[in-house]
């Protein structure tokens, strides 16, 4: 009886109620479980949300319990149970004097207890959720703000004035959840940490009106205003870094690749100004370039040339050689393993 029970009410608790194994010793008619489930309700306190390394963030519990009605259709009990790596979230339901109900969310998939439960409802439970988690992820309150230019090696701790600016323009962002982002940073490669007392907050500023938020192995996006772009590029401007000659690869607004000794390589031309995706990927290729492990003189056997990388930089072309494990810029030689490949990944990696 228990087992037809569970089986039974995970989707009526979907479609209305709540996940929960607390109606199985529930018996009689279906009005009698609603009410059981009824009183089950009103018993949740707290709606939260897990990361799948452990990070927890609130749900605004009166808009979850409103909204959690429409997500009980098209659910059917699976054979197959929710793999560990399938798991995204773990959705926990707090209630008053009782066990708090927690329920395991995959992409495809949702388990509560030993059964796992599939179909296009799954689904859009996972979508649901991804969208309640990337909204609980922004932050109420912000106790202090770091941000940093990757690109620059520069950081830089807000002060109050600041953090309450940055506080504005966090609340007044939109989550883009249902969205797969092809976009790398723009240099110069901010990045903000932030304390709101609770937990730590890592954010990525994409592009001036994209910023992304990593929750396990999710991650999230959002549309923010161009405001704070603008008061970075105050707080931590741009600039040459003295003595790195990579930097001005920055700058490119194309970037061709040659072959020059592997037959398997393509010649592949891009643009890096006109989208920024492409403005992304550029600034990408430049930060695998600088990533090398610079040499004291050329290497014994560097292997044959694979191929050339040519930026085209304001009216001037700057080739950077690529082979193997190394490259060669401007005379001087960098060790780097498995570089050739994961820039031509990028380049030829689509919109």
């Amino acid at each position: 009886m228990k087992r037809t029970l569970r089986a039974y009410v995970f989707p009526v608790l979907m479609a209305g109620l709540l996940m929960a194994g607390c109606s199985e010793g529930v018996k009689g008619t279906e009005s009698d479980m609603k009410k059981q489930l009824d009183a089950d309700l009103g018993a949740v306190e707290k709606v939260t949300v897990l990361s799948t390394d452990g990070q927890e963030v609130p749900l605004a519990l009166d808009e979850f319990l409103k909204e959690l009605p429409e997500q009980g259709k098209d659910l059917q009990v699976s054979p197959q149970p929710l793999k560990r790596d399938e798991i995204r979230y773990t959705l926990v339901l707090y209630r008053h004097k009782l066990a708090p109900l927690v329920v395991e969310v995959g992409k495809q998939a949702s388990q509560y207890g030993e059964n796992t439960y599939r179909g296009p409802g799954a689904d859009r439970f996972y979508q649901w959720i991804h969208r309640e988690a990337g909204k609980g992820l922004l932050p109420a309150a912000i106790q202090t703000a770091v941000v940093s230019a990757e690109d620059l090696g520069q950081t830089v701790t807000l002060g109050k004035t600041q953090a309450e600016f940055l506080q504005g323009v966090l609340a007044a962002a939109t989550p883009l959840s249902d969205k797969e982002i092809d976009q790398y940073p723009l240099y110069p490669h901010y990045r903000l940490r932030i304390d709101t007392g609770g937990r730590s907050l890592h954010i990525t500023m994409l592009t001036p009106t994209l910023v992304s938020i990593p929750f396990g192995r999710e991650t999230h996006y959002y549309s923010i205003q161009g405001s704070l772009f603008s008061q970075l590029t105050q707080w931590l401007p741009p600039r040459r870094t003295a003595g790195d000659a990579f930097d001005r690869l920055f700058q490119a607004s194309k970037i061709r690749v040659e072959p020059s000794g592997d037959a398997r390589v393509a010649s592949v031309e891009q643009s890096a100004t006109e989208t920024t995706v492409e403005q992304g990927k550029a600034h990408q290729c430049v930060r695998l370039l600088k990533g090398g492990v610079a040499l004291a003189g050329q290497p014994k056997s560097p292997g044959s040339e694979r191929y050339r990388l040519i930026f085209s930089v304001e009216e001037s072309e700057v080739t950077v050689h690529v082979y193997d494990r190394h490259i060669r810029f401007n005379d001087n030689w960098y060790a780097h393993e498995r570089l050739d490949d994961e820039l031509l990944t990028l380049l030829r990696a689509k919109k």
